[in-house]
């Protein structure tokens, strides 16, 4: 089977990618390689500055288009395939499409139908835009919902992909549960893929202190919940001098990232959507990942032994005293490592996602409408 992934975020698709070829597969990765973060593609076309950086973008984008044909399966990510305003991804998205047998939109982040499951449908109890039945109103999120809902050509090209797409993938619990609410029939979950280290993870018993490792990217800090999370855990070392390590990573390339994370107990990582590679990457290390982790998220995944992940609620008192119990009880810490371990392995091991991502994407029949829309 011949697989072709527009777009990536924070490696899923690329991990994804290498559990296929090791399955016998035929993968390719197209996309950014994320900026400064560095992230892993086969192919990697980058928008320059100004109009010139524009032209290029295009231009290159419109050579590869003969290679992008007679794929068994193309599998876009949502509206962040590609940095063309929404009419010209349309363009290139029809044309791929049409060229390709069977097409997939996988939805790795914010997208249109998960706003409208957030504030119109109220699915979640928290999210980017509620926290319980209060709205958020801090800049990101007014910014996102307008952008979302509000801009004609976004939510035209979102219910058109939706719409032509034969599956819909949600990758983490909030955004397979929005795309289900609107189009059951075609949505599925597929968790997210991530390799596993080369020898087994070495977790010995400890005393303390207790090494908590945050990373922080300036401009997402109201997305990532980083303006809350990061005040907590000072005033935790504060309070505690002699029992807490904080080690930061700020605006660094994700090797880098990744590096800074090992010999660290726990990750502070993120608010108001569950779990990502970032938390998978360090749950493989044997690192507890203290982040978004409701009961629904073991449900979907039929989880009933395994809890490793801290959930952390979504005010700073709150994560505070999550945080503390850790800080005072270090020696509950192994345990919740070797659990985070055994999750990922069970869950998340890159062959394993690989095989739930051929089983769900059997080409068939195009598919029109399916689900609620707009």
């Amino acid at each position: 089977m011949k697989v072709l992934f527009i777009g990536d975020a924070s490696n899923a698709r690329y991990t994804l990618a290498q559990g296929l070829r090791k399955l016998g597969h035929e993968a390719l990765v197209i996309g950014t390689g994320g900026g400064w973060r560095h992230m892993h593609v086969d192919i990697c076309i980058e928008r320059g500055p100004g109009k010139w950086g524009a032209i290029v973008y295009l231009l290159r984008w419109l050579l590869l288009l003969p290679k992008l044909r007679g794929y068994d399966i193309v599998d876009f990510n949502g509206l962040f395939m590609m940095e063309f305003k929404p009419n010209l991804k349309r363009f290139f998205y029809d044309y791929i499409r049409k060229r390709n047998r069977y097409t997939v939109t996988t939805v790795l982040g914010i997208s249109h139908y998960y706003v409208k499951g957030c504030i119109e449908a109220k699915l979640f109890r928290s999210s980017d835009f509620n926290i319980g039945s209060r709205q958020r109103t801090n800049d990101f999120a007014i910014r996102m919902a307008d952008m979302w809902l509000n801009q004609p050509d976004v939510a035209r090209l979102s219910r058109h992909m939706a719409e032509t797409s034969h599956l819909l993938i949600g990758t983490g619990y909030e955004y397979w549960a929005s795309l289900h609410h609107y189009f059951p029939e075609k949505t599925c979950f597929v968790p997210l893929a991530m390799d596993m280290p080369d020898t087994p993870v070495d977790i010995q018993e400890s005393e303390g202190p207790v090494r908590f490792f945050i990373g922080i990217q300036k401009e997402r800090n109201e997305e990532k919940g980083t303006d809350i999370l990061w005040p907590a855990l000072q005033k935790l070392k504060n309070n505690y001098p002699d029992k807490v390590i904080i080690n930061k990573a700020e605006n660094v390339p994700y090797e880098e990232y990744c590096r800074l994370m090992d010999n660290s107990d726990v990750l502070i990582d993120q608010l108001y959507t569950c779990y990502a590679m970032n938390a998978l990457k360090a749950m493989s290390k044997g690192i507890v990942a203290a982040t978004v982790a409701v009961p629904e998220v073991y449900e979907l995944l039929g989880e009933k032994e395994l809890f490793p992940m801290i959930d952390l609620p979504c005010d700073e008192e709150g994560i505070y005293r999550q945080l503390e119990q850790l800080a005072l009880h270090p020696e509950r810490l192994a345990q919740a490592k070797r659990d985070s371990v055994a999750f990922v392995q069970k869950h998340h091991h890159y062959l394993k996602v690989a095989e739930e991502y051929v089983a769900q994407t059997h080409p068939g029949p195009p598919v029109k409408g399916g689900g609620l829309g707009d």
